[in-house]
C-alpha cells in the first residue's frame, strides 16, 4: 500500500515529528519518529507520543528512552530519536482522517504536531 512521509518541527525547530501513513483512510502509521535537534551529550531523553481523533480526547502514550544519531551539523550538540514501528512494514495504529499526531520530550511542554490528511 502507497505511503506518503512528512515532518513538523516546533517554532523553535528545535523538536520535530517524522511520521510515515498509508494515503489510503483510515490510515495506517507504521513508522514515528520523535526528533530532538540539540541534545546533550550523555544525557537521557525519553519521548512520548499522543493523539487525538477527530472529536474525541487526547490518547497519551508511556515514555520511550530515545537514542543518540550523532552530530547533526546544523545545530550545537547531538540530535537524539526515538522510533515506534518501522519503515516500509504493514501495521501500525488505524487512525481516521483528521486526527491530530503529536510527539513530546519530557521535561519540555512543546510538541511537534502533524494532522493526518
Amino acid at each position: 500500500m502507497p505511503t506518503a512521509e512528512t515532518h513538523r518541527c516546533t517554532a523553535s525547530r528545535d523538536y520535530c515529528i517524522v511520521i510515515e501513513y498509508t494515503r489510503a483512510s483510515p490510515h495506517r502509521v507504521p513508522l514515528l519518529i520523535a526528533h530532538k535537534v540539540s541534545g546533550r551529550k550523555g544525557h537521557a531523553y525519553w519521548a512520548r507520543w499522543t493523539y487525538q481523533k477527530p472529536g474525541k480526547q487526547v490518547t497519551v502514550g508511556g515514555w520511550k528512552k530515545s537514542t543518540w544519531t550523532g552530530e547533526n551539523g546544523r545545530a550545537p550538540g547531538v540530535a537524539v530519536e526515538t522510533l515506534w514501528g518501522h519503515s516500509g512494514r504493514p501495521g501500525g495504529p488505524k487512525l481516521p482522517k483528521k486526527t491530530l499526531v503529536c510527539t513530546q520530550f519530557k521535561g519540555s511542554n512543546q510538541k511537534a504536531c502533524y494532522r493526518l490528511g
